[in-house]
């Protein structure tokens, strides 16, 4: 019977403390790596009428650096967009670029999106025949 109380003790002992040890490591445990929110927030499309649309909404006071490169990666056209302006939308006309693969680049601190963008002025001729009857 002795024996008996005496296992039981060391099994409540062991269960006790592996209980305090991980109620412990939860309550002093810090995250390695911060979840923070994105820097910005950006969308950027081709339309027919041979222009690029960008857009960024910015979630912080920090510079963001906007550029638009050919597939050779020359600079065509860079922009920063100050601390202040929260938002920043534009309308680039590229009807005098050649056809092919470009290159959008928005980036702020570490924080960078990069998109590949094809413009084509590919134009497609339909014929349209109305009869009245």
């Amino acid at each position: 019977m002795f024996r008996t109380k005496q296992i039981a003790m060391k099994t409540t002992i062991k269960t006790l403390a592996c209980a305090l040890a991980l109620t412990t490591s939860f309550a002093f445990a810090s995250p390695t790596e911060e979840k923070t929110a994105a820097k910005f927030e950006a969308s950027a499309f081709t339309t027919k009428d041979a222009s690029i649309r960008v857009a960024i909404k910015k979630n912080v006071h920090e510079r963001v650096y906007l550029t638009l490169r050919n597939a050779q990666g020359e600079v065509l056209f860079a922009e920063t967009i100050s601390k202040n302006d929260m938002s920043y939308a534009a309308k680039l006309n590229v009807s005098e670029l050649a056809d092919g693969s470009y290159q959008i680049e928005i980036k702020a601190g570490k924080e960078q999106i990069v998109k590949q963008l094809d413009v084509s002025t590919k134009t497609s001729d339909v014929e349209r025949k109305v009869t009245v009857q």
